[in-house]
């Protein structure tokens, strides 16, 4: 087993690098004019904008390049280094180069146009038309229908943190979570809070086989025809605080269903001394499966009972001035869990630990640069896993 770590000395220097599209998710965000999800527009102004888990890019996408029909256009790049299969030192591991973000999103809407469009023109993750149902007040009602970003979590693109990994590292969700569907969006401000509901049907996910478990990220097809799922994520927002609760439930073969379930919390930076220079985090998602048909027959198959999948998240950024930042962040994910809320030590494998990282990071009109180190831990079988990234990412 290998033990580590030089963990003093890298901490010094080393951080968590930026694996987000954030700075391009207006073109994942209801209508114009409609309440953003934990915004709290319609409540206290000078409230600071909610939590971005990674780089939230604020200036990235301020002012989107208007073109000709009211249509704007936005994108997102990175170059990318890392240093892979690291052990806890410097001088362990392999170099590597990669690109994680190629977007280009093309959107229309605003209050005079009742029908719009969000679009991702390049690797086409999504691609929906959205309308504009009704309004009075503060009520408003929104429609979407095509492939749309599924409403799970507190983020519209890619960003999900739990198991302490998040965006393109995270291992339980789809990284990015669209599907054929539609859904139907509520929004309003009552006393100083901002609500919002967010229904939807989507694709569903499916098993491949019956002695086969769910895996979340690549069973997101229908193997027999669809599989329906319906979902809803509930937002409850005042000032710098914003919670939400999501549900997903859908069918899979084999008299099988998935239930899943995640609360998430973010504070923002409040407008009081020292503490309006941090933001925090903390979620938690369990994904339950229940059991097979043939559980408790003689032809049961293996593993034919119920189970579920678990993981969480914790991460506090502090602000050293408006563009510059030191975020930590840690979680636990578990899998094929038959006993307990969170762990099943009997049913421990490689697949299960706890990922932490520690990021430093910087952002100005548009451009992020971010250096990090990412510590894993595998409850059993541990690996030389860690890796260090250095990213310079650029939106508009």
């Amino acid at each position: 087993m290998i033990r580590r770590r030089h963990v003093t000395l890298v901490l010094v220097f080393v951080g968590g690098g930026v694996a987000t599209a954030q700075g391009a998710a207006w073109a994942a965000q209801p209508p114009a004019g409609e309440d953003t999800e934990g915004r709290g527009e319609g409540t206290e102004k000078a409230a600071p904008e909610p939590p971005k888990p990674e780089a939230e890019q604020e200036h990235a996408h301020e002012s989107p390049l208007l073109l000709p029909g009211g249509i704007r256009i936005g994108g997102l790049f990175d170059a990318t280094y890392e240093r892979t299969d690291m052990n806890g030192s410097l001088t362990s591991g392999k170099n590597a180069f990669r690109n994680y973000h190629h977007f280009l999103f093309l959107s229309r809407q605003g209050d005079d146009i009742p029908i719009g469009f969000n679009a991702e023109v390049i690797n086409q993750y999504f691609y929906e038309l959205t309308a504009r149902l009704w309004r009075k007040g503060s009520l408003r009602l929104s429609a979407r229908a095509g492939k749309i970003m599924v409403p799970f979590g507190p983020d519209p693109l890619f960003h999900k943190d739990y198991g302490g990994l998040s965006a393109i590292d995270q291992k339980l969700l789809p990284v990015v979570w669209s599907a054929f569907g539609v859904g139907l969006r509520a929004a309003a401000s009552v006393m100083g809070f901002s609500l919002a509901d967010d229904l939807y049907l989507v694709q569903g996910f499916d098993v491949s086989a019956r002695a086969s478990t769910l895996n979340m990220q690549n069973d997101l097809q229908a193997y027999d025809g669809a599989r329906v799922a319906v979902g809803d994520r509930v937002s409850l927002a005042r000032g710098p605080v914003t919670l939400w609760y999501s549900l997903h439930w859908n069918s899979l073969r084999f008299g099988r269903s998935l239930l899943m379930q995640a609360v998430d919390l973010a504070i923002w930076r409040p407008a009081w001394p020292v503490v309006n220079r941090l933001a925090l985090g903390v979620g938690v998602l369990r994904a339950f499966v229940s059991a097979d048909r043939s559980y408790g027959t003689p032809n049961a198959v293996p593993d034919a009972g119920a189970y579920y999948d678990f993981a969480d998240y914790i991460w506090l950024r502090c602000y050293a001035t408006s563009w510059l930042y030191l975020q930590v962040r840690s979680g636990l994910q578990t899998f094929n869990n038959h006993k307990g809320f969170s762990y099943d030590s009997e049913r421990a494998s490689a697949a299960d630990g706890s990922h932490h990282n520690l990021a430093v990071v910087a952002e100005y009109a548009g451009a992020v640069v971010s250096l990090g180190y990412y510590w894993n831990f595998e409850k059993v079988d541990e690996t030389a896993n860690d890796f260090l990234r250095f990213m310079v990412m650029y939106g508009f």
